[in-house]
């Protein structure tokens, strides 16, 4: 089973609206304002920025080639799901040391 570090990074936080003009005017980054998150996006790297009454701090995202499988192997191996929405959506997981990740199944 293969994991690729994402370029996709969530940043889960209550104020999260707030944000932009940080992230624009302080720091220079493009950003986008949507329904439910901030985008902050630079070259490749891509900062989501969103609340989550369940999660709070940074979750990092792998690519891998089945969300399932990934899943599957992770339990194996003492990860928990924190969050599972299936394949395109949020599939978060909790490693055996606390932190917690995005699974993303590549096209």
């Amino acid at each position: 089973m293969k994991f690729e570090l994402s370029n996709h990074i969530a940043l889960q936080h209550p104020d999260w609206k707030n944000s932009q003009s940080f992230y624009n005017d302080v720091l220079g980054l493009d950003t986008t304002l949507n329904e439910n998150h901030l985008h902050v996006h630079s070259k490749d790297q891509n900062l989501y920025i969103m609340d989550n009454d369940e999660l709070r701090g940074v979750v990092i995202e792998f690519n891998v080639e089945n969300v399932e499988e990934a899943r599957h192997h992770l339990e194996k191996h003492g990860c928990s799901v924190v969050k599972w929405e299936g394949k395109g959506n949020d599939c978060y997981m909790r490693d055996p040391f606390g932190l917690v990740f995005n699974l993303w199944e590549k096209k």
